[in-house]
């Protein structure tokens, strides 16, 4: 009996160091791990600001929804729109609207092992798991209620749909119909897809494929561009209005690249946490080792001739693809931020995975050293997860104790002034209140209301008030000065000024009532 041959192309490094049932129960139990670590102290941390945004855009109308996006909002809208029909069965309270993000973290470590074990094998696909499991990036994302997340998700579903079409092991245009379909559902999660197609595009050119590939290559780029086209007006105008991007960002610099890098292989958060630090005892130590390690690791998968050269080239397009070019497009318009690039973690993460695989199969030393360097990978992540959960607050703000100080203070006939005017939206989601709320925008000294009414005519109304709450948050515009100047003009006296965060209660009480 003849044995057919194996094609080259299809060789991978398929090392499992264990038996395929044990292989599925310790994915299993690494799923499991992500659903635990991202559960725990779900809510300890209130909505930060642009949590409490998703769900003002969720609660609309669908119809609203899309209508007000492009000129309010730089993003798309398929998470608002899956938001939206998750608070319509749970809710909108600070468990409900996060458990969408948590389910979506939990997949994204599931669907790293499935599509890992295609691409390099069980035992890479195993540590790979392990290591988003507990990746800080993977776990923040799953516990803020925004779309990061299914970015990374959806990512994912469409590098291993791409793998389908055109691997060792390809099959009909369906898995091209896939490709389509999960690569427009990045793209309607967030514009960062973009980079990550002209990733695939750059893997597909240096793999090569034949005529007949090229043809269906095509037919599903149409597909994608008819699944996006109706969103394309709405692109257009958030372009327009300068929403395509935020505006905030730090300036470029060349130590962007390592530090996102760095970021995405042994946990930022363990190196720097944002507003609110925290000393872990030989942080940076640890993060500078643990990035070694990885890099070693992912050096030696590289290298191994066991692994295909396309499946080699796959996972250095998926983890260093959108990172390069986000820079790249930056030199011009500075798009570039850390927090989107958490889709390049798990493509690091089967990178390291595959090097210590290919070094504990030889055996002796050898092994030690991959379960020494995949240890020393994993700490950094591990101690960076502990840090942000840590972490009391995501961000200078805590609206929801900013809530309960008005509530516990604020009486029925209270007037309360939002400026700026932003602060109304996580405001309005923790507080409840009956007190009537003024949103205002800064124009200088003088003051905008929705209306268009300005200083005078907003001090004449809240002058119907005995007592007016002046709420302000950083940065603090003068128009705040001018607002208290002109009340206290009518009759009335500073009662009160209290910080709570990085917000400012300053109360404003009538003498003369």
């Amino acid at each position: 009996m003849e044995v057919p041959a194996i094609r080259p192309e299809a060789r991978a490094l398929r090392v499992s160091l264990v038996a395929p049932r044990a292989a599925a129960l310790l994915a299993a139990l690494a799923v499991v791990m992500a659903a635990a670590v991202r559960l725990y102290g779900l809510t300890d941390k209130a909505l930060w600001f642009d949590e409490t945004v998703s769900v003002l855009f969720a609660r609309m109308p669908i119809g609203r929804m899309l209508a007000v996006l492009p000129a309010n909002d730089p993003h798309p809208p398929l998470y608002y729109l899956l938001l939206h029909g998750w608070i319509g069965w749970l809710g909108d309270g600070e468990a409900a609207v996060r458990w969408l993000s948590v389910l979506i973290g939990v997949a994204g470590a599931g669907l790293t092992w499935a599509f890992g074990r295609r691409v390099a094998g069980e035992g890479p696909a195993l540590v790979a798991s392990a290591l988003v499991a507990v990746a800080p990036s993977q776990v923040a994302a799953a516990q803020e209620a925004r779309m990061y997340g299914l970015l990374a998700l959806t990512t994912l579903a469409s590098w291993w749909a791409l793998w389908r079409a055109t691997g060792p092991e390809r099959g009909s245009g369906g898995a091209w119909v896939s490709y389509a379909l999960a690569t427009a559902a990045m793209l309607y999660s967030h514009y960062y897809g973009a980079l990550v197609v002209a990733s695939q595009v750059a893997f597909l050119v240096w793999k090569g494929l034949s005529a007949v590939e090229w043809r269906r290559a095509a037919w599903a780029g149409a597909g994608i561009a008819v699944l996006f086209a109706p969103w394309l007006p709405s692109f257009t105008a958030q372009l327009a209005g300068g929403r395509g991007w935020p505006a905030h960002r730090p300036p470029l610099t060349l130590g962007a690249l390592p530090d996102a890098l760095v970021a995405m292989t042994v946990g930022q958060p363990l190196l720097r946490g944002g507003p609110v630090e925290f000393e872990v005892p030989g942080a940076a130590l640890l993060g500078g080792v643990g990035f070694a390690a990885a890099v070693a690791l992912g050096a030696y998968a590289l290298r191994d001739v066991r692994l295909a050269r396309e499946r080699r080239g796959l996972l250095l397009a998926g983890a260093l693809g959108p990172l390069v070019l986000a820079f790249a497009v930056s030199l011009g318009v500075n798009v570039f931020a850390r927090r989107y690039l958490l889709v390049i973690t798990p493509f690091v993460a089967l990178l390291v995975g595959a090097g210590a695989a290919a070094l504990a199969t030889r055996g002796g030393w050898r092994a030690a050293a991959a379960a020494a360097l995949a240890l020393l990978v994993l700490a950094p992540n591990v101690a960076g997860t502990v840090a942000f959960a840590r972490q009391p607050r995501l961000d200078t703000f805590d609206w929801r104790l900013v809530a309960r100080t008005l509530a516990a203070q604020a009486a029925e006939g209270d007037a309360i002034v939002l400026l700026p005017g932003f602060s109304r939206i996580p405001l309005d989601y923790y507080y409840r209140g009956p007190q009537p709320r003024l949103a205002l925008v800064p124009d200088g000294t003088d003051v905008v209301a929705d209306d268009g009414a300005r200083l005078p005519e907003v001090t004449q109304r809240l002058a119907a008030h005995r007592r007016v709450w002046l709420l302000t948050a950083p940065p603090v515009p003068a128009a705040v000065e001018a607002l208290a100047s002109a009340l206290i003009a009518r009759g009335y006296a500073v009662a009160r000024i209290e910080q709570v965060n990085a917000a400012t209660f300053v109360l404003l009480e009538a003498k003369s009532r």
